[in-house]
């Protein structure tokens, strides 16, 4: 039923692809369903994946340390996913091993990302008040 045959599209998947070369030089790979690969520094794929990968483009710098790290793709998501560090996964991979920061964790880094924005507004709202 599925196969390749007149007119059928076989299922095709894509993948990120993460390691590190002899040198501990982090590399990034993307594959798609046609067989070609991608290089990055940070990606998305998947639903809303432009939107996740347009905030990365933006705010991602060299050099991050993992903390920075892990907020930076916790913010890229919040753009995209509403409900909180529940629906949000993400694997942390250096070179002595990876981990899964639980769901406590992500709703820390949420936190300070709300209280950075909540500061933010507070400093927008100075601002048009001095300016009045």
């Amino acid at each position: 039923r599925y196969t390749q045959s007149g007119g059928r599209r076989p299922f095709g998947i894509s993948t990120l692809i993460v390691g590190f070369d002899p040198d501990n030089t982090p590399r990034l790979f993307q594959t798609d369903p046609s067989g070609i690969y991608y290089q990055w520094k940070a990606n998305s794929i998947g639903r809303n994946s432009q939107t996740v990968r347009e905030y990365l483009e933006k705010h991602y710098t060299d050099n991050i340390n993992e903390a920075d790290a892990v907020k930076l793709a916790v913010k890229s998501l919040l753009e995209v996913v509403q409900t909180g560090a529940k629906n949000i996964e993400i694997l942390v991979i250096t070179k002595s091993g990876s981990r899964t920061p639980n769901v406590d964790e992500i709703e820390e880094v949420i936190k300070v990302i709300e209280a950075e924005k909540a500061e933010e507004a507070e400093k927008k709202a100075a601002r048009r008040t001095t300016s009045s």
